[in-house]
């Protein structure tokens, strides 16, 4: 039978062990310390020998096993450990058999603004000049060669991160580091747990390896980035040669590695936070999980080894891959999984991933089912609304819109500036009504703050927050919500009335969440008659009179219409960079039709068109274009209203210009 044997001291030497054994393949594996052996994987396949070895030690092992040329060793060694990596290789040749170097994946974080260094010798070297307390993160081996690189000033301001075993805490005194500067802990360690071990002890420089995801070469980076320190780094090996885990595994047994079972994923919801909303199921499922995914103050707290600072399926992906033996993961969302959180796109991806994988979603308690629990109310009726990373025109003017017509409305919040915020809007939209705001739900410190709007302008309180806005006299949304001429400043601003307007955004079949050009915006009416009737709808009027253009933010302002933007300057160019429409309204062209028209077309996308033509000659040249151009579902229609007017005693009718409408889809 085929002999194997791995030098491990890795997690990538922890992973192929597993593979294997999951194999029924007998091997034998090498590790340095008891403390290696307790990360092993112990089962009938797999015999473990701990105690360090030279080259000499290791060639007498192979000797005495009997390796030969049909038998294998695997070097799954820390990607630095240059010294143990040649003795393997030169034992396995006196040995005369196989070798095979396992490499650690390289890390995708962002590197921009680290400090490079060779090696540990010229990383100390630049130290020696740097002000601050320094934290070396890079174990002990090169912690003898660090010291002799710095004076004594400098090890009396540098802290060490080591493993809680006796010979890292050793080879940390007899190199001069001060006991009271040692950190013994195990991890793997988050984003939040470097955050709070670089703060704690003032760091201002942190010294890592190039250690891939395994080693937490990220969580490092945006930690010491997040806190203000500089980041030094000592470059991986570039020489060596080698494969990775499902490579070796393929070399070993000529055959792909198959998983013995199927992965099981979990998508749960967190609740709040608090132990008291997490439900059953969730915890059941955290104490059997291989690994938990999650933000950083979800995970943070969990008694679980195996812990990863994301939630995105590019990031998670990425560590189920590179370790096989998570059969069994847990990814956390606060709240409730099927409620603003990103379960249900997680959840097709890692499908799409491993067609195979058992994956399944949790549902938790929501903050707003909560709040709404502790404010006494119910909100099967309410407007709800998250403004938590969201905070676009659009989403605010549907707040305003769901304020409007809904006695309660729930909103999810970033912190304490979106309060003020959410102040401000109402106070400006002149709706009264009370805000009750959550913070902190569930916890020990949680507590209510019930403010008017121009309270919430001024308020400042930090935690978790989710509002309830409680508005007595919102009123009942209108079927038709039509503008009336009366509701719009015109000031001596050309404006199109009130029965050509309606009946010609009628024609534009406008659809929610559509994309909406006014063209020759006037007063504004056409583009705020539009933005009222949903707040989804995005609408841009261009206008090149600068006069019409302040008279149109000033109606906009006095109808809260958040969803219009106003552009200055003259069609086709002021539009050129904005997103492409899916409606136009063209009240004035300027004498640019034919150029407007032509831009519209070269987007690429059918877009539906509405033109009113007043005079003669935009009416003569409007024809033109359609012959010309030959659009789809094309509609002309003349309209002529009158008025009627008293005058004196009597009532008249007073006739308006006649409008033509045209309509039609272009692109």
């Amino acid at each position: 039978m085929r002999k194997l044997v791995i030098f491990s001291g890795t997690t990538e030497g922890r992973i192929l062990s597993g593979m294997l054994s999951d194999s029924g393949i007998d091997h034998t594996v090498c590790v340095a310390t008891a403390y290696g052996d307790e990360l092993m994987k112990h089962d009938t396949c797999a015999e473990i020998r701990i105690g360090r070895m030279d080259e000499a030690q290791m060639t007498d092992f192979l000797t005495a096993r009997g390796f030969g040329a049909e038998d294998m060793v695997i070097d799954a060694t820390h990607p630095y450990a240059a010294e143990a990596t040649a003795n393997i290789r030169a034992a396995a040749a006196h040995a005369g058999t196989g070798y095979i170097r396992i490499l650690r994946a390289q890390e995708s974080a962002d590197t921009e603004g680290l400090c490079w260094y060779e090696d540990m010798a010229a990383c100390a070297g630049a130290l020696e000049k740097e002000a601050g307390r320094i934290l070396l993160t890079t174990g002990s081996k090169e912690l003898a060669l660090y010291c002799a690189g710095v004076s004594e000033e400098t090890r009396e301001k540098t802290f060490v991160r080591i493993l809680p075993v006796l010979d890292s805490l050793e080879s940390c005194l007899s190199a001069g580091i001060p006991a009271r500067n040692i950190i013994a802990m195990q991890g793997p360690f988050t984003v939040q747990m470097n955050l709070a071990i670089l703060q704690q002890y003032g760091i201002r420089h942190l010294v890592t390896k190039e250690s891939g995801a395994a080693g937490g070469f990220a969580e490092k980076v945006n930690a010491a980035r997040e806190a203000g320190v500089l980041c030094h780094v000592i470059r991986r090996p570039e020489t060596e040669q080698g494969v990775d885990i499902r490579e070796a595994y393929r070399q070993i047994t000529g055959t792909d590695y198959q998983q013995q079972d199927a992965r099981h994923i979990l998508l749960a919801g967190y609740g709040t936070g608090s132990p008291e909303t997490v439900l059953c199921g969730v915890r059941h499922a955290l104490e059997e999980a291989d690994a938990v995914f999650g933000a950083d103050r979800l995970i943070e707290p969990l008694p679980i080894q195996n812990k990863y600072a994301m939630y995105r399926a590019e990031e998670i992906i990425p560590i189920l891959e590179a370790h096989p033996e998570i059969r069994s993961a847990v990814i956390l969302f606060s709240g409730d999984s099927g409620f603003y959180s990103g379960a249900g796109k997680l959840y097709d991806k890692l499908k799409e991933w491993d067609a195979h994988a058992e994956i399944r979603i949790l549902p938790g308690i929501s903050a707003v089912s909560l709040l709404a629990a502790r404010c006494g109310v119910s909100y099967d009726d309410a407007g709800i609304i998250s403004l938590h990373g969201r905070k676009s025109p659009i989403v605010l003017n549907r707040l305003l819109h769901m304020v409007r017509f809904h006695r309660k409305t729930f909103v999810l919040l970033s912190g304490e500036e979106d309060v003020r915020e959410l102040g401000e809007l109402l106070f400006a939209a002149d709706i009264g009504g009370r805000i009750h705001v959550g913070i902190d739900l569930s916890y020990p410190q949680e507590r209510l703050a019930t403010l008017t709007p121009e309270e919430a302008m001024a308020y400042h309180a930090q935690g978790i927050q989710t509002a309830l806005i409680v508005h007595e006299a919102a009123a009942k949304r209108p079927i038709v919500p039509v503008l009336s001429d009366e509701a719009l400043i015109r000031d001596q601003v050309p404006m199109t009335k009130a029965c050509i307007r309606h009946e010609s955004i009628l024609r534009l079949g406008l659809k929610e969440g559509d994309v909406v050009y006014d063209i020759g915006g006037g007063t504004g009416s056409v583009a705020l008659e539009i933005a009222a009737l949903d707040p989804s709808l995005s609408v841009y009027t261009i206008e090149k009179d600068p006069a019409a253009c302040r008279l149109i933010e000033k109606n906009a302002d006095s109808l809260a219409a958040l969803n219009v933007t106003v552009i200055h300057g003259e069609a086709p160019e002021a539009f050129a960079d904005v997103e492409a429409p899916d409606c136009v309204f063209i009240g004035g062209s300027g004498g640019r039709l034919r150029q407007i028209l032509t831009a519209l077309r070269n987007r690429q996308k059918e877009i539906r068109c509405v033109i009113n033509a007043v005079t003669l000659e935009t009416m003569e040249e409007t024809r033109r274009l359609i012959e010309e151009l030959e659009p789809a579902d094309v509609e002309i229609l003349q309209v002529s209203c009158s008025q009627v007017r008293e005058i004196g005693g009597y009532h008249m009718l007073q006739a308006q210009n006649p409008v033509m409408i045209f309509s039609f889809r272009i692109g």
